[in-house]
């Protein structure tokens, strides 16, 4: 797998990627996959123009990702690749990413999401989509920045769909 770091942001990319996780891991480029953002100009360039520190911004949809994945897209490269949801990964891991952990970095407050922690809120859809990717052996790991505790979400989503939260 080419990515260094594997994350869920609903922010996407902002201070915490291009800071905190890119001067750590120092990434040659940061893939955003998001539909809505890659079909949207204006989305697409604001993104792709943000300063990243110095590293490259790939925006793109799902389908164009994963055509560039199956083509060993970042294979020379390291990557951070950043998702906006649970569920928009999942589709990717189904679809043929691999990924040993991956990173829930911000799932933040909506309505009808309860705290798992203070960067990280889920309802019942993100809980089943997070639990489904766990079940295809990936590890959950919420870390917001690189110099925190890393915590193993798996026992506190179980808990949450036993309803014991």
């Amino acid at each position: 797998m080419p990515f260094v770091l594997v994350r869920i942001d609903d922010r996407l990319i902002h201070g915490q990627v291009t800071v905190a996780w890119g001067s750590w891991l120092n990434p040659d480029v940061i893939v955003l996959v998001n539909d809505e953002v890659a079909s949207t100009e204006w989305k697409r360039e604001l993104y792709s123009t943000t300063d990243a520190m110095g590293t490259r911004i790939d925006v793109l949809g799902t389908d164009s990702f994963l055509d560039h994945l199956a083509k060993a897209g970042w294979e020379n490269e390291d990557a951070i690749l950043v998702v906006n949801s649970a569920a928009d990964l999942l589709l990717l891991l189904r679809r043929g990413l691999s990924a040993e952990r991956i990173n829930i970095g911000g799932m933040h407050f909506t309505d009808g999401k309860r705290e798992v922690l203070e960067y990280v809120y889920v309802d019942d859809d993100d809980v089943r989509d997070l639990l489904d990717i766990a079940e295809l052996g990936v590890a959950l790991e919420a870390r917001d920045v690189p110099q925190s505790e890393p915590v193993d979400l798996v026992p506190r989503l179980l808990e949450l769909r036993a309803g014991h939260a």
